[in-house]
């Protein structure tokens, strides 16, 4: 079996492309304290830490990017801008928030293939050779990206289409290609990609199981104005603070209640929407939680409450 967008089957043994996806999704992902570890040589300025994160995050791109499989994108484009995501996370990254890399990666990396779908899927045509070149330069970049630890520079990139033989052939086939998700990484394993991505989508399933919405919601204050974010963590003791309720707010603020009230009003709906448009957030399957939570059963904290009662009103 091979992705169902794909025109030609290529083993990830016999396709560079397939087999540099399928070596990296190998790899386990770092825990906690191998993370802290690496995040703390990548500042003191090692390159190859910062190398080994990326490329202990492959799996978590390839298991996103598995999911969009059923669309009309080649699955080798999903998987270059997915790793373009997890480069832009971790140069954005910043671990004194209490959140998880890989969660904050996630969201990125989502975001960078979910934006990639929408632009062809309304793309406008071209000749089909400008097409295939950028896609092929995307593809190097995106490897590089893993090579290096960082972004290539312009010049990097040209240099390895244009002279790097061994570089340049890794996407020698990408426009009809495929990565084979049923084939062996190799000769000492009978384990495939699918193999690897089958067991990822479970995990992330009893991930978001066991409740990660906290991390979205973390996440996704990022993205609110600077008033609404404050307003929200003061509303509902996001980070080391406890809840404080309108006229307190609007006293610190020096502004209105009413002001508060539409600063916080404000703030929830775009929280929402932004969890909404990343589509990690079931708001069906959270409403029923609410009656569950009222009754004291459930360990839902203040923001999650009032985002769920809000997407039933």
């Amino acid at each position: 079996m091979v992705y169902q967008n794909s025109n030609l089957s290529t083993s990830a043994k016999n396709d560079p492309v397939g087999r540099f996806i399928s070596e990296r999704a190998r790899m386990a992902p770092p825990t906690k304290e191998e993370c802290d570890h690496l995040f703390a040589e990548m500042h003191n300025g090692s390159d190859e830490a910062r190398k080994e994160l990326i490329e202990r995050h492959i799996r978590l791109v390839a298991s996103i990017a598995l999911k969009f499989r059923q669309t009309s994108v080649n699955m080798e484009d999903i998987m270059a801008e997915g790793i373009q995501g997890l480069v832009l996370a971790l140069d954005k990254f910043d671990h004194t928030r209490g959140i998880k890399l890989s969660t904050y990666a996630a969201w990125w990396i989502r975001q960078r293939i979910q934006r990639l779908i929408g632009k062809m899927s309304g793309a406008v045509a071209v000749p089909h050779d400008v097409s295939q070149g950028k896609r092929k330069e995307n593809l190097v970049r995106s490897q590089l990206q893993v090579e290096f630890g960082r972004n290539p520079t312009d010049e990097e990139v040209k240099h390895a289409l244009g002279s790097d033989r061994n570089l340049t052939n890794r996407v020698k086939y990408a426009p009809s290609g495929s990565v084979s998700i049923d084939e062996p990484f190799g000769e000492e394993t009978d384990q495939t990609l699918g193999d690897v991505l089958s067991e990822e989508e479970e995990l992330s399933k009893s991930y978001r199981e066991d409740g990660s919405l906290s991390d979205d919601i973390t996440v996704a204050l990022g993205f609110l104005d600077k008033r609404e974010r404050k307003v929200l963590s003061m509303r509902f003791g996001i980070g080391a603070g406890d809840t404080m309720k309108l006229d307190d707010i609007a006293d610190e603020l020096k502004v209105s209640g009413e002001r508060v009230r539409q600063l916080e009003s404000l703030g929830l709906r775009k929280l929402r929407a932004v969890l909404m448009k990343n589509g990690e957030v079931d708001f069906g399957k959270l409403d029923k939680l609410v009656g569950t939570e009222i009754r004291g059963k459930t360990k839902m904290s203040p923001l999650e409450l009032s985002l769920v009662l809000d997407s039933s009103t």
